[in-house]
């Protein structure tokens, strides 16, 4: 089975989602998958999404992402601790075992989405009726579960080692290679640093590399 290969080819890209979704065997993992490269969400995202952050008049999706960190504190003043602190910077006393702080960050972006993947959602929803579930989720799985989904119907396309980030990375570099602003693309992508979104940058580079590469005459 073949790698996917992250180059600048818009149709090389949207030529391999419609294969993920015309292997699909029912609407909720149609409209799974054509949601994860059409809109760049994170996985993590994807599985907090609420029916309601999506505005189908509008083709807006609303995205919160939530992100817990773990701080070190001292047992005695409650000053921040590093990982290899075994005294306290701010009281002197010897750290026997450190406090845990749990610290959420909670970022919202919203993001344009496509009209045939609100079409697909929307037969999705219209789907699901039939099972007990009225949550508000709109994909109620686990993390573990939309990973498995995803390796699955790479397999069934023939490419080995499909996993949700690659589908992201695929849309984040189909946008660098159709011109789209890095800071844009920070924002679409929901980046923290600017720095991250340039990865994709050099990925689109260095595919076009290779196929100048193979195409020029002295290459």
């Amino acid at each position: 089975m073949p790698e996917v290969t992250l180059t600048g080819d818009s149709e090389e890209q949207v030529e391999l989602v419609d294969k993920l979704i015309a292997a699909t065997t029912n609407p909720r993992d149609r409209a799974f998958i054509a949601f994860l490269p059409r809109t760049g969400v994170r996985i993590s995202e994807a599985i907090q999404i609420k029916i309601s952050d999506i505005d189908f008049e509008k083709g807006m999706l609303t995205i919160v992402h939530l992100k817990e960190k773990s701080k070190l504190k001292c047992p005695h003043c409650r000053d921040s601790l590093g990982k290899r602190h075994h005294f306290c910077p701010g009281c002197g006393n010897k750290v026997g075992q450190a406090l845990r702080e749990k610290i959420e960050q909670r970022r919202q972006r919203t993001i344009p989405i496509d009209v045939d993947t609100l079409r697909l959602v929307e037969e999705y929803l219209q789907w699901r009726r039939r099972f007990p579930y009225r949550g508000p989720l709109l994909f109620p799985f686990s993390r573990q579960r939309g990973w498995q989904l995803v390796e699955r119907l790479g397999r069934r396309v023939g490419i080995q080692r499909m996993h949700p980030h690659l589908l992201r990375r695929l849309l984040a570099t189909r946008w660098v290679g159709m011109g789209l602003d890095v800071k844009k693309l920070q924002l679409l992508l929901g980046h923290a640093s600017i720095s991250t979104t340039q990865i994709y940058t050099h990925l689109t580079t260095e595919g076009l590399k290779k196929i100048y590469a193979s195409a020029h005459p002295r290459g």
